[in-house]
């Protein structure tokens, strides 16, 4: 009998809403000191999978839900062939829901994100590369913090839907108050592709930037965001609709869970759109929103909010098809038309110190949508921080005016790399 696990609760959504403008596959990289000898790859690859049977999986449809299986082909690194972040094959049983990819000295897993959230892809990803130099001959002795093999999966705690093990019957969070948020525009790529920017400077000098303002660095950065959004979108918004980052949080950092799965809540921050905006301004506001929405109360009311539709008996019997209609609405009105963009902080990364030395940056990629048609990520390792925006359109004005005003207000040194997809056009 094949192993099967059914979709976590916020694995559900993401089936139910991909496409070609809306991948649902996002990727982590590192990018080591040495260029990768793709052979010694997919032997880490191979030796490592098994402690990650959740990722090695194929999608199935059930009657009421779908639901993975067990995956009877195995795993092969590939090199990078298309755009970062492109579309998985749900209908093709031999297409892998998880791509691990080489680029010279980048290695990088690209995962739908029903399987799992950036928590769960960042384990994968430490011990596959862990795996790898200790193929090589590294010496990466220190293991404290790895999730390795020969342990076997625990799959009551691992595997657990962490959702449903936190749920209370806390009122939820009236979400129909929610004025629309201003959207970006733009001209799809043709062909349509992601372009990738990334800019890398200094964690420790950022980070004594924010503490300098008294806030979080990721406040920090979404204060920045907001000004260059506003800078670059000013004239378009006539209706002076509000600017508005939806923010991946951690659920892990706050309910007791061992799940390699999804279990993450998203909050929005979001700033009245004004003629002049003032960066001290919507800092405070930036800081004071999240800390009020990142409280255990509040994210437990997230919750609550988000399970309160899948628990009704309706749901429950409703077929596959009827509820991917309701999930798509759902997704497209109190989801993409709430926000401007994301911004997902993956944090510090830490690794053990053996192979830390053999990690030159780290890189998060968000994949973009239709109606949110650029995103950001950040992530840090070794000091060196990491600021991603990936887009599915020509104009560039906001990614422009963020690394300005970035530098400007930290007077630190940014260094931009980009792959370039459809600037020849």
């Amino acid at each position: 009998m094949e192993d099967w696990y059914k979709l976590d609760h916020a694995g559900k959504l993401f089936p139910a809403v991909a496409g070609q403008e809306n991948s649902s596959t996002y990727r982590l990289s590192f990018l080591l000191k040495h260029p990768v000898k793709p052979p010694i790859l997919q032997k880490a690859l191979d030796s490592v999978i098994t402690r990650f049977p959740l990722l090695h999986v194929e999608m199935g449809n059930g009657l009421f839900w779908k639901f993975l299986r067990e995956k009877e082909s195995p795993l092969r690194v590939e090199p990078e062939g298309t755009y970062p972040c492109a579309p998985v094959s749900l209908s093709d049983s031999n297409a892998s829901l998880v791509r691990i990819l080489y680029h010279g000295s980048k290695i990088s897993v690209e995962i739908f994100h029903a399987l799992t959230d950036g928590g769960g892809a960042l384990e994968f990803l430490k011990t596959l590369v862990f795996q790898y130099l200790c193929l090589l001959g590294e010496n990466v002795d220190d293991k404290q913090g790895m999730i390795l093999p020969p342990a076997s999966f625990a799959r009551y705690a691992e595997a657990q839907d962490s959702f449903k093990a936190h749920y209370t019957s806390e009122p939820p969070l009236d979400l129909d108050k929610a004025p629309e948020a201003f959207q970006i525009r733009g001209t799809r790529f043709v062909p349509y592709g992601h372009n990738v920017i990334h800019g890398m400077l200094r964690a420790s000098g950022l980070n004594a930037c924010a503490k300098e303002k008294g806030v979080t660095l990721t406040a920090y950065l979404t204060a920045i965001l907001v000004i260059a959004v506003h800078h670059a979108g000013e004239p378009l918004n006539t209706e002076r609709r509000p600017i508005v980052i939806s923010m991946p949080v951690n659920l892990r950092n706050i309910f007791p869970s061992s799940s390699l799965r999804n279990f993450f809540a998203v909050i929005n921050i979001g700033i009245a759109a004004a003629e002049n905006m003032d960066f001290e301004q919507v800092l405070v506001q930036v800081q004071q929103q999240m800390k009020e929405k990142t409280t255990k109360s509040y994210l437990s009311r997230t919750m609550s909010g988000s399970m309160k539709y899948e628990n009704t008996f309706l749901s429950r019997i409703a077929p596959l098809k009827l509820k991917d209609l309701a999930i798509r609405y759902g997704f497209d009105h109190y989801g993409e038309e709430a926000k401007t963009l994301t911004l997902t902080n993956l944090g510090r990364v830490e690794v053990p110190e053996g192979m830390a030395a053999h990690i030159e940056v780290m890189e998060t990629t968000m994949y973009p949508t239709a109606k949110s048609p650029m995103n950001c990520a950040v992530c840090s390792i070794n000091d060196q921080l990491t600021v991603t925006f990936a887009r599915n359109i020509v104009e560039s004005d906001i990614i422009m005016h963020f690394f300005r005003e970035l530098s400007g207000f930290t007077g630190l040194e940014v260094r931009i790399v980009s792959n370039d997809w459809g600037m020849g056009a």
